[in-house]
């Protein structure tokens, strides 16, 4: 099926947001756009996009979980959300780092019912609550574990990862250790995304970091970086890297950071 000039208007209008697809080594059209163009001009598509998804997902939670999924869902609107879909792989294992209560995991599955979504927490009453929440949604092939991403009982290999809103909960200095280990785990073109806030504007920088403190309080250390110090970071760990800036109503400095794993990169690499 060849892609259309419509292509680009979903990009930049539907979706709202700058894109540097065109990065030297990237083809005209990727894979996963293909894909993504291919999915969604079937008749019998069985995907649930936007405000839809997210309505069931919401339902699924215990009442006092739905207040927190309402905001949280409000900041990862679903125009930001469908950029991320558009860049996973639509089936085959897939790695949520930070998964909380699942929300994102749901809507994914929902979005790409192929994939088979494995969240790890480390509050095992967050992922007790996802896993609910993946039964009720008839996501079978989710599964969630208590622990952090280098818990060993997680094998590889995954088709793609992603991160949403967490690398800057990260302490610095353990940042890398987190990248290569999820580059570990990722199979040869595996997809890794990562979802946070770029420092610049200075203002957004500053309505996110404010907003992050009257969740973790003053004590928890917050490692922001621009989006290309991040780009170059996973570089040099082997990966192609395009980056997405995502617009919002609120001043989020929204980035959306994709990153595929070459072939044959070790860890002895790092």
């Amino acid at each position: 099926m060849q892609a259309g000039p419509w292509v680009h208007g979903f990009m930049t209008s539907s979706v709202s947001c700058r894109l540097w697809w065109r990065s030297p080594g990237w083809p005209h059209y990727s894979p996963l756009e293909v894909s993504f163009i291919e999915r969604n001009t079937t008749d019998d598509a069985p995907e649930l996009f936007g405000r839809k998804a997210i309505d069931r997902i919401v339902s699924a939670l215990p009442p006092l979980e739905r207040a927190y999924a309402m905001i949280r869902f409000s900041i990862m609107r679903s125009k930001l959300l469908s950029v991320m879909d558009l860049v996973l792989p639509s089936e085959g294992r897939i790695l949520d780092v930070g998964c909380g209560f699942g929300l994102f995991a749901a809507y994914f599955g929902l979005t790409a019912p192929g994939r088979e979504v494995l969240g790890v927490d480390p509050d095992s009453r967050r992922t007790a609550i996802a896993e609910d929440v993946a039964s009720k949604l008839g996501l079978t092939k989710h599964k969630y574990l208590a622990g952090i991403a280098q818990d060993s009982r997680i094998k590889g290999p995954f088709a793609g990862a992603y991160v949403l809103d967490v690398m800057h909960h990260v302490e610095r200095e353990s940042q890398l250790d987190l990248l290569i280990r999820l580059r570990d785990l990722l199979a040869d073109d595996g997809v890794l995304v990562i979802k946070d806030v770029t420092t610049k504007p200075w203002v957004g920088l500053k309505f996110t970091e404010a907003l992050d403190r009257l969740v973790v309080g003053f004590k928890e250390p917050l490692a922001y970086r621009h989006h290309n110090e991040w780009a170059e970071i996973l570089r040099e760990l082997g990966f192609k890297v395009r980056v997405v800036r995502v617009p919002d109503i609120l001043p989020y400095p929204h980035v959306v950071i994709v990153a595929r794993k070459e072939r044959s990169i070790s860890s002895a690499s790092a």
